[in-house]
C-alpha cells in the first residue's frame, strides 16, 4: 500500500443536525479503519440526536427530525459511546474536512454526552485540505471544492450515494489514496501527511462550513 501505516487510520463522517460545531448533533456517523495490510473495517451508527434537524440538513441528506428522534432510527450518542471509542481504540483519525468541523463536533458531542475520548497523541490527515493546497480551483466553472468534486477530480467517478455516512467515508479513502498517487511529493507517513494537514489548515477556511454540508458529500 502506498501509504505507509505504524498503526490504523480510522477515516470518520458524520451526517449532523446543522453546521455548528458546538451546538449542532450527530444523526449518523461511519468510522471506517484502514489497517496497515490495507484492509477495511467499517461501522456505521445512527445516532437519535434528541433536537430538532435544520431544513438545511434535512434538504442535504434527506433526514427528518421525525425520523431521526422516532424509535426505528437509532439510540442517543450516550447509549453507544463507548462502543465508538472502543473501535477508535489509539488510531490516527482522517476525513474530509475533519480538522475544521469533524473533529470539534464529535468532541463537543463527546462532553456533552460524558464520553471520555481524547486526541492526545493522535495524527489528523484532512483530505480536504491536500486537495485545497495540492490544486487550482476555479468555483465558478468547476464547483464547489466538495467530497463529489475530489471523487470526480482524483478518482474518475462520481460519487454514489452522496451524504450516507458510509459512502462519504469510503469515498475519503479512495480519494486520499488517489492523492498520494498522484503528488509523489507528499509524506507517505501518517505523521508526516498529519503535518502537513495541520500547517495548512488554517488557509483553507475560506469555504467553510459550507462546503460539509454541500457536503463532505454532494
Amino acid at each position: 500500500m502506498i501509504l505507509k501505516l505504524t498503526r490504523p487510520l480510522v477515516f470518520l463522517d458524520f451526517e449532523t443536525t446543522g453546521l455548528d460545531t458546538q451546538k449542532d448533533r450527530i444523526l449518523e456517523l461511519a468510522f471506517v479503519r484502514l489497517l496497515p495490510d490495507g484492509t477495511r473495517e467499517a461501522l456505521v451508527q445512527r445516532i437519535n440526536p434528541g433536537v430538532e434537524v435544520s431544513k438545511g440538513a434535512t434538504k442535504v441528506t434527506g433526514i427528518h427530525t421525525l425520523d431521526a428522534c422516532g424509535l426505528f432510527w437509532g439510540p442517543p450518542l450516550k447509549k453507544v459511546g463507548q462502543k465508538l471509542v472502543d473501535f477508535l481504540g489509539d488510531s490516527d483519525i482522517a476525513g474530509f474536512n475533519q480538522i475544521n468541523y469533524d473533529i470539534p463536533l464529535w468532541l463537543a458531542e463527546c462532553k456533552r454526552n460524558g464520553i471520555a475520548f481524547d486526541m492526545k497523541g493522535r495524527h489528523q490527515v484532512d483530505v480536504k485540505v491536500i486537495f485545497n493546497q495540492k490544486e487550482n480551483w476555479d468555483r465558478f466553472l468547476m464547483g464547489p471544492r466538495n467530497l463529489g468534486a475530489a471523487v470526480r477530480h482524483y478518482c474518475g467517478r462520481e460519487l454514489e450515494g452522496a451524504h450516507s455516512a458510509e459512502a462519504d467515508t469510503q469515498a475519503t479513502v479512495d480519494v486520499l489514496l488517489a492523492q498520494l498517487a498522484r503528488y509523489p511529493e507528499l509524506p507517505r507517513d501518517v505523521a508526516g501527511l498529519s503535518d502537513f494537514c495541520m500547517r495548512n489548515s488554517e488557509k483553507n477556511r475560506d469555504d467553510e462550513p459550507a462546503a460539509k454540508v454541500g457536503g463532505a458529500g454532494a
